[in-house]
């Protein structure tokens, strides 16, 4: 079971931690485009969208990957002028299925179809440009090995290429609680939130940058996997800097994933966090002595 710390607890354990880890390099993908959570009180998707790209132009981060969810052009049809804005900035768009699908409950068919009902949007704001990149929902890539396996054919066969990810501070749980709290004004709540917000990115920073160094004796290019919600677009440029300080260069996915680790043989690819999931292929304890998670199970019972 992981050490859960909060608060002040939270922040002496990282700088007891130590040094920031050596300069690396990391990639920004952002997911459930166009339309991650409910919509927000007193602010339209294409805003959000509008802050979230401000933010990663101010900080040059290059080819952003935005992975869709195409099923919110059914539900809130005015949302295809995010993908548009997207690409507008230069960015690229990916697959995250139609519906957001979870493979383990699909199952195979499902989830294949699921794939493909989002690729005439792809096709269609992409291009003559590579949209062939998967990212799983839930980073679930099919716990059962036949499911695990039929699913990897299928992608070898269609020329799909999968988005792995080694950081993640959980931003998504952040959403609902965020709008919540703007519905009833409660300022004080939200201010909170940004704190214990930004504790959860020191700690995944210093949690990803030490198993990379236990594992592979180095620090690998990075993927942070992060979602278009209005809360993670109001603390983006805070994030943004957060990882500047601590040595990150932003690179694309497609630099970031050049990295020999992310073509290693894997028996559970695309499956959970790259560390976590090659350091258990290795039966490699690298956690020991690791910086703890941030405790996020009070996000439910705020503004309510």
């Amino acid at each position: 079971m992981k050490r859960i710390l909060t608060g002040v607890a939270a922040v002496l354990a990282l700088v007891a931690f130590g040094a920031k880890a050596e300069p690396f390099k990391v990639a920004i993908t952002v997911d459930d485009l166009p339309a991650h959570g409910s919509p927000v009180p007193g602010h339209s998707r294409e805003e959000v969208a509008r802050d979230y790209l401000a933010a990663l132009k101010a900080h040059k981060v290059p080819g952003v990957y935005g992975f869709i969810n195409a099923v919110a052009l059914e539900r809130e049809p005015g949302t295809k002028a995010v993908l548009k804005l997207w690409r507008d900035a230069g960015y690229p768009l990916g697959n995250h299925t139609y519906t957001h699908m979870n493979i383990n409950t699909g199952g195979l068919t499902a989830f294949e179809g699921d794939i493909e009902k989002n690729e005439p949007v792809l096709k269609e704001l992409m291009a003559g440009q590579d949209w062939r990149v998967l990212r799983f929902p839930f980073l679930n890539a099919g716990t059962d090995p036949a499911l695990h396996k039929g699913i990897m054919d299928y992608l070898a066969t269609k020329g799909y290429r999968i988005a792995d990810v080694t950081i993640s501070f959980n931003d998504w749980a952040y959403t609902e609680t965020y709008n919540r709290c703007l519905t009833k004004g409660d300022a004080a709540t939200i201010d909170a939130m940004k704190v214990q917000y930004m504790q959860g990115v020191k700690a995944s920073i210093a949690r990803s940058t030490y198993g990379s160094q236990k594992l592979y004796g180095r620090q690998i290019s990075h993927v942070l996997l992060i979602h278009e919600g209005a809360f993670t677009a109001l603390m983006l440029p805070q994030v943004l800097s957060e990882f500047e300080a601590e040595g990150a260069t932003f690179v694309s996915l497609d630099e970031a994933q050049g990295d020999p680790v992310y073509s290693a043989v894997s028996a559970h690819r695309g499956e959970g966090l790259l560390i976590e999931r090659q350091a258990r292929e290795k039966g490699a304890d690298i956690w020991a002595g690791a910086p703890a998670d941030v405790d996020i199970a009070n996000l439910d019972t705020l503004c309510r």
